[in-house]
């Protein structure tokens, strides 16, 4: 049975990304060239991060913040520089794409997405140090979602 908090954080994630699907474009900003290169290279590059994240966790993967009782702590690939890779290309894929549509309704929902994987990967966290007895020195040499931030 699965934790009231933990149904609360992916219930809260799914209501952002249902609106980030369906939002209005209210507020439309123009966007160069180069911004919309940068914002199609972000996102893609967040694409690929989700799955190679993915890829790495396997059986270890739930969108719950409680861990997966035959789970393993995964420490190599993307997970031996951040805890949290998968918050991290759904970031990147989020802001990348709102940027290139020059769309501020996407930007405020990926900035809303940022918040809730902060306080989803600080109660997440709470449980790994409490089901794997190294994760606190795991933690301890790695950042939670993007290298020196």
């Amino acid at each position: 049975m699965k934790k009231t908090k933990d149904i609360l954080f992916v219930a809260a994630q799914l209501v952002l990304f249902g609106l980030y699907a369906i939002a209005p474009s209210i507020i439309l900003f123009p966007v160069n060239r180069a911004l919309k290169f940068a914002g199609i290279l972000t996102s893609t590059s967040g694409v690929v991060i989700i799955l190679v994240s993915i890829f790495q966790i396997r059986r270890s993967l739930t969108p719950f913040p409680s861990p997966v009782k035959s789970g393993k702590l995964i420490t190599t690939g993307l997970y031996g520089y951040i805890r949290h890779p998968i918050y991290s290309g759904i970031i990147l894929a989020a802001a990348g794409y709102g940027v290139q549509a020059g769309d501020i309704s996407k930007i405020a929902i990926t900035l809303l997405l940022i918040l809730l994987f902060y306080f989803k990967s600080q109660y997440e966290e709470k449980m790994l140090m409490a089901f794997y007895n190294d994760y606190k020195q795991y933690r301890s040499h790695t950042y939670r979602f993007f290298p020196f931030l």
